[in-house]
């Protein structure tokens, strides 16, 4: 019955395999490889290299209408990526952009006036600048320069000081990949909520070309990075075409090594794992898990926070069981990060990977699961062939494009699951 039933299933999926034609490997096993058929908007956004964030280029010469600070915007195509901002902390921030040609960089910024600056010592294309000297727990404008161009003034906020403080709005998301289109309404309704900042669970891109990170990451994403921050854990589509992540590396500003550490925003500890590199003992990133949540500022956090990519626990893969492989599956995860991460005391997790919503409660070792990788990718359907699992621990799971909303106030945590509806799909507090 069993060998009639995989035979059914691969007549079945034959049509679907992935855009590169493979089907069994680790590159074309994964539903993410789907995720370019999300909908028709998608391959015009992918496609349209022009970044430019300009609304009105022709108007030359203007003045900010908040600050009465210059702007002379740069015609088409000048601007590959808009600006945005990475690594906040109590005291300073990243800014990031990238031209068509090799400029250098300024930006003016400052919490009442723009009475600071910052240069690049030589031209570049892509541009990072890092912003030092802040107030906490501030509103800080900056505005770009580089070349002969100068862009509106834009404003974000700082990280408190005072550890004790739990106040925070964030955003959390997943799997945008190649969905662009529905990735640009996600940002919208994203930005809607008036974060303080934002997080990847990775599959930021669909192959990790650089034409990825312009329109698939940075174009749509741009519309609220410029003034919401935002850090990211590696997935593994970043790495189909780059197998080093030397471009996650090259566009993304984050602490430690960028892929494995520990950020903190008041009373919240976060940790950011690379579910691509080996999780096991020893290496250097078990070191840098148990480094990081051992230290005194996770262990006074109200809330320890863990984000990576794959989760323990799938029930739904697009190809079903002939697609999914052990590599896609990982059991690593659940054999022995879990494990790791029950002993350091983290409270919760946020996954991608599986394209849906999923929410396991605590378990017996002390951690509220979460699956959010319904960023833009095509979803994990509910067709019995997809059932590659049956977990009792998962008690919610959604079919559905999303992200989440976290609230944190107090020793309160409300987090929920937002549809492209704008309509919450899924609530539940810690």
């Amino acid at each position: 019955m069993r060998p009639l039933l995989l035979l059914l299933t691969a007549l079945l999926l034959i049509p679907a395999c992935s855009d590169d034609g493979s089907t069994g490997s680790d590159a074309g096993a994964d539903s993410d490889s789907d995720s370019d058929t999300d909908s028709d908007s998608d391959t015009d956004t992918d496609t349209d290299t022009d970044t430019d964030t300009d609304t009105d280029a022709d108007t030359d010469a203007d003045s900010d209408s908040d600050t009465g600070n210059e702007v002379n915007l740069p015609p088409d195509g000048e601007l590959l990526a808009p600006p945005y901002l990475m690594w906040v902390t109590d005291d300073a921030v990243s800014v990031r952009f990238e031209s068509l040609t090799e400029t250098v960089g300024t930006v003016d910024y400052g919490a009442d006036a723009l009475d600071q600056s910052a240069s690049e010592a030589a031209p570049t294309q892509v541009h990072e600048l890092r912003l030092e000297g802040l107030p906490p727990d501030s509103w800080v404008s900056y505005q770009v320069s580089f070349g002969e161009w100068t862009l509106p003034v834009e404003t974000f906020l700082t990280a408190p000081a005072d550890t004790s403080d739990t106040l925070a709005d964030f955003v959390v998301w997943g799997d945008n990949q190649a969905g662009a289109g529905t990735f640009t309404e996600i940002v919208a309704l994203m930005d809607e909520e008036a974060p303080m900042f934002a997080a990847s669970v990775g599959d930021i891109v669909q192959e990790g070309t650089r034409e990825n990170y312009l329109n698939q990451l940075l174009t749509p994403l741009g519309p609220m990075a410029g003034h919401v921050p935002f850090l990211v854990a590696m997935g593994n589509h970043e790495l189909y075409l780059d197998p080093d992540g030397a471009l996650f590396d090259e566009y993304l500003s984050q602490p430690g090594d960028e892929h494995c550490f520990g950020w903190q925003w008041g009373g919240v500890y976060f940790l950011f794992i690379d579910s691509e590199d080996s999780i096991g003992e020893p290496s250097p990133q078990y070191d840098c898990i148990v480094d990081n949540l051992s230290t005194s500022a996770a262990g006074d956090a109200d809330f320890r926070v863990a984000l990576f990519h794959k989760p323990p626990r799938i029930e739904w893969w697009a190809g079903g069981l002939l697609a999914f492989t052990e590599v896609m599956e990982a059991p690593w995860i659940r054999e022995e990060l879990e494990p790791l991460l029950e002993t350091l005391s983290v409270d919760l997790v946020f996954n991608g990977h599986n394209h849906l919503y999923a929410h396991t409660p605590e378990t017996p070792g002390g951690i509220t699961w979460v699956t959010t990788g319904g960023g833009g990718g095509a979803i994990d359907t509910d067709m019995f062939l997809w059932n590659v699992g049956d977990w009792p621990e998962i008690e919610t799971t959604l079919h559905e494009h999303h992200f989440v909303f976290v609230q944190v106030d107090g020793a309160e945590m409300t987090v929920q699951a937002i549809g492209l509806t704008g309509d919450v799909i899924h609530e539940f507090t810690l």
